[in-house]
């Protein structure tokens, strides 16, 4: 074989294997361009979020939601508690009681504000707070069940 057949050869099969990479990370035709490519984002959950959805499944767990309540109304995570920021730094607890020695998922829109949100409610007695740097859409596009809003 020629020394160019050899390169045009290695170079056809580079294409074909990034292309059937490509292929098998592309989401679901009819997905919106934003799922698309948070879904292209996100091959696979991270460890983390597995790690999450075992705890909340087992009960050792739970979520907290801090964005607020208008953001809420275009949907949340069905496993998640509504307990937005404002309310929070004005010294308001979580609406429901929760137990304060559960390991306490947090997160908001884009993994900013639970940084704001984690050391109030350690202040408040949870022991164990993690802020998700993943936010709602990240979330969602990752397999999280969201329930519709309320008005």
């Amino acid at each position: 074989m020629k020394p160019n057949s050899r390169a045009l050869l290695m170079l056809l099969s580079l294409r074909l294997l990034s292309a059937s990479l490509l292929h098998a990370r592309m989401p679901s035709p009819t997905a919106t361009p934003r799922t698309r490519a948070l879904a292209c984002s996100f091959p696979s959950r991270p460890d983390h979020i597995e790690e999450m959805l075992e705890g909340l499944a087992s009960g050792e767990a739970q979520l907290l939601d801090v964005r607020e309540h208008a953001e809420a109304l275009a949907g949340k995570l069905q496993l998640a508690q509504l307990a937005p920021l404002s309310e929070l730094q004005r010294g308001v607890p979580p609406p429901l009681p929760l137990p304060r020695d559960k390991i306490t998922y947090i997160h908001c829109a884009a993994g900013i504000r639970v940084h704001y949100a984690a050391p109030i409610l350690q202040a408040m007695g949870f022991e164990r707070v993690v802020p998700l740097q993943e936010g709602f859409a990240a979330l969602r596009a990752m397999g999280m069940k969201v329930e519709p809003g309320e008005e």
